[in-house]
């Protein structure tokens, strides 16, 4: 198991759920479920979820949720996108989730490709700010940072029959270029940054 850090691609996955999602116990069914399943997936470094707790900077957006799933190694990108067991535990997902009633918007039906950029400090905390932005990352921002490459089509989720990945500057509808996250207490936001939160770990493979 790597560092998330130490992952070279990282797939970021930011979503909602039911308001009644909480209740029904979905965090603990991300400890006990999702969590080990998406570890277990050959080709995946680290796999964790997290959860917004406080919006610092930009509007309101379509997720409250997010999940970083790294890459071991560059090249796993295809053995993990189309692993044979994924598609059915997205479709398990859809039905006991979904999410949060009605279609989900073009940002819940895509995931994002992103290359770290320049050094990182390997630690993990039980929180984080996550900020993101337009062109290319600042220099200096966060303890680990990425640009975002493309654009990954969820084919279960409704984004049509096209090519699965997409290049990011032909089609983003994360609406962000690049994602840096500051671990431990709350952070001031790069002035350049479009959006910023705070956030909770709710499971990780080494918490």
């Amino acid at each position: 198991m790597s560092a998330l850090e130490d992952c070279p691609l990282v797939i970021f996955i930011a979503y909602t759920v039911p308001p009644d999602a909480e209740a029904r116990g979905y965090s603990q069914w991300l400890v006990d479920v999702d969590m080990p399943f998406f570890n277990a997936i050959p080709g995946t470094g680290h796999y964790a979820n997290w959860r917004i707790s406080k919006r610092l900077k930009g509007d309101e957006t379509a997720w409250d949720y997010f999940d970083f799933q790294g890459l071991a190694h560059e090249d796993d990108l295809e053995k993990v996108w189309f692993n044979p067991d994924l598609d059915g535990f997205r479709k398990n997902w859809l039905s006991l989730w979904g999410y949060g009633g009605g279609e989900a918007p073009p940002v819940l039906r895509h995931a994002y490709l992103m290359r770290r950029v320049g050094p990182a400090s390997p630690r993990l905390d039980r929180e984080l700010t996550l900020t993101g932005g337009l062109g290319t990352v600042p220099e200096g921002t966060g303890d680990v940072r990425w640009q975002v490459e493309g654009v990954l089509h969820k084919h279960f989720g409704g984004a049509g029959d096209g090519d699965w990945l997409t290049p990011a500057n032909a089609f983003n509808p994360l609406g962000l270029d690049w994602i840096a996250i500051d671990y431990g207490k709350e952070n001031a936001p790069s002035p350049s940054a479009k959006l910023a939160c705070t956030a909770d770990l709710i499971a990780a493979p080494d918490r």
